[in-house]
C-alpha cells in the first residue's frame, strides 16, 4: 500500500462461486450475477405489462418500461418476508420492517451495493445514444426550414418557458419547510419548467415515427419546429453555464473549464468534422466502413463525454455536439448507427426501468403535489398555446396547430434520462425527491394520453380519400398527356419499366411525363427527405451514385423519345412504414393517371438470379404496396418483372415484336388494364390480343364485393355496360389492324379458369390484368382460397405470378382507385 492511500472498501469476488456456494450466503453481492439479474428484470417485466395490457390501448412501450420498474421498486415489492441473519445488502436501509433480520424481494434483485452497477451502465450509455441522436440529425434542416417554422417553433419553446416560470412563483410559501424562497426546495420548480418547457427532435422523431406518420404534411411540420425548439434549448443551456460561471465569483477555476470546452468544440469543428468528411468521400458505395475509423469515433465519444464533465456539464453535451459533426446517412452514419443499435435494444430501456424504480411515491405530500401539476400546466398549456395562435394566423389549420401543439408535448428517453440524472442527486429529498416523483408520474401520464391521441386524431390519408383523382381511362379520353409516377427500388427495376413505358407508345398527340421516385429506406439519420432533381441538368457520370445512374436511365430513355416523353426525377428518403405518405402525395400534386411499383414475390426470389432482389421483396416492400393500395389517390400498377431477354432490355429490338396479352373478366380494374393496352395499340412493334373470360350463364355475383375485407355494395349491370362498351372498343381496332387479336373464352368453374389461363403462359412479353374482378362468381370460385400466397395482388394476380406458373414476361395488375363511402 502506498503512501497517503486510505482502503474504504475491498471489492467483492465478481462471480458467485456457483449455485451451492450461493446458497450458503443467501444475500452476498457479486456484481456479474446481480447486473444479469437486472437486467433480465427489467426487460422481460416490461414486455409482459405491454403485450398483456397496454399494448391494446396503443400505449407506447416507455410506458410499460416505467410502470415495470416501479412495480419492482421497494415501495410495492419490498414487503420484507426474506429472513437474513449476514446480509451485503446493507444494514438498516435493507430493512423496512425495522426487525433488522427481513428483506424484500426487491432487495434481493436490486441490492444497495449493487444497484449502482446497473444505474451507472444506463448513464455511461445514455452517452452513446445522444451521440448516436446527434449522428442521425441533420443540421441543414434549419436552413431548409424557413421563417414561418423559425416562428413557430421560438414562440412554442418561449411561451412554454416563460408560463412555467410565471406558475412557478406560486410554488413559494414562508409558511411551509423546503418551500421558502431562500430554499434549495423552491429552486427544484426550475428543474420542472426545464424539463417539461423543452422539445426534445429525437424523441419527436421516434415518436412520429412510431405512428406511421413521420413524412406526413403535420410530421415534417413537427420535424422542423422539435429542431428549432431543441437548439433554442440548447443555447439556453450553455447561455446559464457561461452565466454561472461570471456570477459565481470563481472565474479562475471556471478558466480552465471554459478552456477545455472551447478546445473540445474546435477539435470537433475543425478536425473531426473534416475527418468524418474524407472517410464518406473515400468509401465508395455499397462498401463497408473501415472498423479503424469507427473504433477511433467510438474512443472520441468517450473524450468529449470526460471533456464535458471536467467542463461542469452533462457528458452528453460534449458527444451531441460530436454527433453533430459526424454527416448524417450512408455511409458513415448509418453505420455508426447499426453498431450501437445495441445501446437502444439492451440498456437504454434500462434508463425507463431505473427511473420508475427510484421514484418514491411516499415522499409526496399534497403541499408539493399540486404545486409542482401546476408549474407542469403551465409549460403543457403554455406551449400549446404559443404554438396554436402563430400556427393558426401563417395558414396552418386549426385542427392540425393542435395536433402540433399535443406533439410538441411528447416526453421520452431524452428527458428520462435527465430525470435519471437528477434522481442520483445529493439533494433528492424533501421538495426535491417530491418533485422528481411527481414529474415522473406526470410525464408518464403525457405519454400515454398524448400518444393514443394524435394516432386516433390525425389521419394523413384523409387527403387522398377526398381528392377526385385521375385514372388511365380519364386520361384518354381527354386526350391529355399521360402523366406516370414511376417508383424504382434499384437499377433492376429499370428495363422492365422502361419497356413497359416505350411500349405504352408517347406521341405528339400524347405525350408521355414521367415523375421518377427512386424509394430510399430511411437509414443513418433521422429526419426524412424528398429531394427533386433537376431535370435539365445531366446527372453525375463519374462516381455515380445509385440515384444517379437511375436517372441518367431514364434521361436517355428521354433523349431518344425527344419531345414526347419528359422525365422528372425525386428521390425519397423514408421509413418503409410511411413512405405511401411521400407516394401519394407527389401523385396528388402532379395529378397523375396511374403509379408503377415494382414487385417481387417472396417465394419466386430464389428462381432469379439477380442478388438485388432480396434487398426489395422484404416484409417491408409488402407492407409500403399494402399501404399504397390503401390510400392510392390514382390507379396503381404493381410491375412483376419478367426474366427473359424481351423483359431485361431497355429498347425495343428490330424485328422483334412485343407480345401483350390482356386478361378481361369485367370490372373497374379490368377496364384500366385495357386502357393501358389501348394505349399500346399504334405502336408497330407491339402485338396486343385480349381474353375475355365468359361463365356458363348470366352474371350470378349477388352484388357484393370484397374490398379491403369489406362488404361493399356495386351496381352490377352497370359494369357489365361498360366492361361491354370498352370491349367494344377495342373490336372495332381490330377490324382494321393485324396486330390485334380478340379471343372469347368459356369456362364453367375455377378449375378451368386456371387451365386456361395457364395455357397461356409462354405467348407473351408482357400480361395484363385487373386485381379485383367483379365477373361470375362460380369462373372463379375456389382461387381465393387455392392461390392465396400474396393477397395484394388479388386473386387472378397471384395464380399468374406464382412461381408454379412459370411465366417468362412481365406482370401488370392495375388496381384502380375507388371512391368508397
Amino acid at each position: 500500500m502506498g503512501k497517503g492511500y486510505t482502503i474504504c472498501a475491498t471489492p467483492g469476488a465478481v462471480s458467485s462461486g456457483g449455485l451451492f456456494n450461493q446458497l450458503k450466503k443467501f444475500t452476498n453481492f457479486h456484481p456479474l450475477q446481480s447486473i444479469c439479474l437486472q437486467i433480465t428484470t427489467l426487460s422481460l417485466v416490461p414486455h409482459f405489462i405491454h403485450n398483456m395490457a397496454l399494448s391494446r390501448f396503443h400505449q407506447p412501450l416507455i410506458v410499460s418500461q416505467i410502470l415495470a420498474g416501479i412495480l419492482v421498486s421497494p415501495w410495492v415489492l419490498g414487503y420484507p418476508f426474506i429472513n437474513v441473519k449476514d446480509s451485503a445488502f446493507g444494514d438498516s436501509s435493507a430493512d423496512i420492517s425495522g426487525d433488522g433480520n427481513a428483506i424484500g424481494i426487491t432487495y434481493y434483485i436490486f441490492p444497495l451495493a449493487g444497484f449502482q452497477v446497473v444505474d451507472m451502465l444506463a448513464h455511461f450509455s445514455s452517452m452513446f445514444f445522444i451521440f448516436k441522436v446527434g449522428v442521425q440529425m441533420d443540421p441543414k434542416i434549419l436552413m431548409r426550414a424557413g421563417w414561418r417554422t423559425y416562428l413557430i417553433g421560438f414562440c412554442c419553446f418561449a411561451c412554454s418557458f416563460a408560463s412555467g416560470a410565471q406558475f412557478s412563483h406560486r410554488l413559494k410559501n414562508d409558511n411551509i419547510p423546503g418551500l421558502k424562497s431562500r430554499d434549495l426546495g423552491f429552486r427544484s420548480s426550475d428543474r420542472v419548467v426545464d424539463l417539461f418547457s423543452m422539445i426534445s427532435f429525437p424523441v419527436i422523431v421516434y415518436v412520429l415515427d412510431d405512428l406511421k406518420i413521420l413524412n406526413s404534411d403535420l410530421g415534417i411540420l413537427s420535424i422542423h419546429t422539435a429542431m428549432v425548439a431543441d437548439f433554442l434549448h440548447l443555447g439556453l443551456k450553455f447561455y446559464v453555464f457561461f452565466r454561472q460561471i461570471i456570477t459565481s465569483g470563481r472565474q479562475a477555476y471556471a478558466l480552465p473549464a471554459v478552456i477545455i470546452l472551447l478546445v473540445t468544440v474546435i477539435c470537433i469543428l475543425f478536425i473531426v468534422r473534416p475527418a468524418a468528411l474524407w472517410i464518406v468521400k473515400n468509401t465508395p458505395e455499397g462498401r463497408p466502413v473501415n472498423d479503424v475509423y469507427i473504433t477511433l469515433i467510438m474512443v472520441s465519444v468517450l473524450i468529449c463525454g470526460l471533456a464535458s464533465e471536467y467542463c461542469a456539464l452533462n457528458a452528453t453535451v460534449g458527444v451531441f455536439l460530436l454527433g453533430l459533426a459526424i454527416p448524417d446517412g450512408p455511409p458513415l452514419g448509418s453505420t455508426l448507427v447499426q453498431k450501437l443499435r445495441i445501446v437502444n435494444v439492451v440498456f437504454m430501456p434500462l434508463h425507463m426501468g431505473i427511473v420508475g424504480y427510484k421514484t418514491d411515491i411516499f415522499k409526496v405530500t399534497f403541499a408539493y403535489l399540486w404545486r409542482v401539476i401546476l408549474v407542469i400546466l403551465g409549460c403543457v398549456i403554455g406551449k400549446i398555446i404559443g404554438l396554436f395562435i402563430p400556427a393558426v394566423l401563417l395558414g396552418l389549420s386549426p385542427r392540425d396547430s393542435f395536433l402540433l401543439g399535443l406533439i410538441m408535448n411528447i416526453k421520452g428517453i431524452v428527458e428520462v434520462s435527465t430525470l435519471n440524472t437528477w434522481l442520483d442527486s445529493v439533494n433528492n429529498k424533501n421538495i426535491f425527491g417530491a418533485s422528481n416523483t411527481i414529474m415522473v408520474l406526470a410525464l408518464v401520464v403525457l405519454i400515454a394520453v398524448i400518444t393514443p391521441a394524435v394516432k386516433y386524431l390525425y389521419d394523413p390519408s384523409s387527403k387522398y380519400l377526398t381528392y377526385k383523382g385521375r385514372s388511365i381511362l380519364q386520361s384518354n379520353e381527354n386526350n391529355s398527356d399521360f402523366r406516370v409516377l414511376v417508383c424504382v427500388h434499384t437499377i433492376d427495376d429499370v428495363p422492365g419499366i422502361i419497356r413497359l413505358l416505350e411500349a405504352s407508345n408517347p406521341n405528339k398527340f400524347h405525350p408521355l411525363t414521367i415523375y421518377l421516385l427512386h424509394l430510399v429506406e430511411l437509414v443513418g439519420r433521422a429526419s426524412p427527405l424528398l429531394i427533386s432533381h433537376p431535370s435539365d441538368k445531366p446527372a453525375s457520370t463519374s462516381n455515380p451514385t445509385k440515384s444517379e445512374r437511375i436517372i441518367n436511365v431514364f434521361q436517355q430513355f428521354q433523349n431518344r423519345c425527344q419531345n414526347f416523353v419528359t422525365v422528372h426525377p425525386f428521390t425519397t428518403i423514408s421509413p418503409y412504414a410511411s413512405m405511401h405518405n411521400d407516394i401519394c402525395t407527389i401523385s396528388v400534386d402532379k395529378r397523375t393517371a396511374i403509379i408503377i411499383f415494382p414487385f417481387c414475390r417472396q417465394d419466386a426470389i430464389s428462381l432469379r438470379d439477380d442478388v438485388a432482389r432480396p434487398n426489395i421483396s422484404n416484409r417491408a416492400i409488402k407492407t409500403l404496396l399494402q399501404n399504397l393500395l390503401r390510400n392510392n389517390p390514382c390507379s396503381v400498377g404493381i410491375l412483376i418483372d419478367g426474366s427473359n431477354h424481351q423483359a431485361q432490355s431497355t429498347f425495343f429490338t428490330p424485328d422483334t415484336s412485343y407480345r401483350v396479352i390482356v386478361l378481361f373478366f369485367g370490372g373497374p380494374d379490368d377496364r384500366e388494364a385495357l386502357a393501358f393496352a389501348m394505349n399500346m395499340i399504334l405502336h408497330p412493334s407491339v402485338f396486343v390480343t385480349l381474353v375475355r373470360f365468359y361463365g356458363p350463364a348470366s352474371l350470378s355475383s349477388d352484388g357484393f364485393i370484397d374490398y379491403h375485407n369489406e362488404s361493399v355494395s356495386i351496381d352490377v349491370e352497370r359494369h357489365m355496360f361498360l366492361d361491354d362498351e370498352l370491349v367494344e372498343n377495342f373490336r372495332i381496332n381490330t377490324m382494321h389492324d393485324e396486330t390485334l387479336i380478340y379471343k372469347e373464352v368459356e369456362v364453367k368453374d375455377g378449375a378451368e379458369t386456371i387451365w386456361a389461363v395457364r395455357s397461356l403462359h409462354e405467348d407473351f412479353d408482357l400480361l395484363l390484368v385487373g386485381r379485383q374482378q367483379i365477373t361470375d362468381s362460380k369462373i372463379i370460385s375456389g382461387l381465393d382460397t387455392d392461390w392465396d400466397e400474396c393477397e395484394e395482388l388479388g386473386v387472378i394476380g397471384d395464380l399468374v405470378t406464382s412461381p408454379d406458373y412459370g411465366v417468362g414476361g412481365s406482370i401488370l395488375i392495375i388496381h384502380q382507385r375507388r371512391d368508397i363511402s
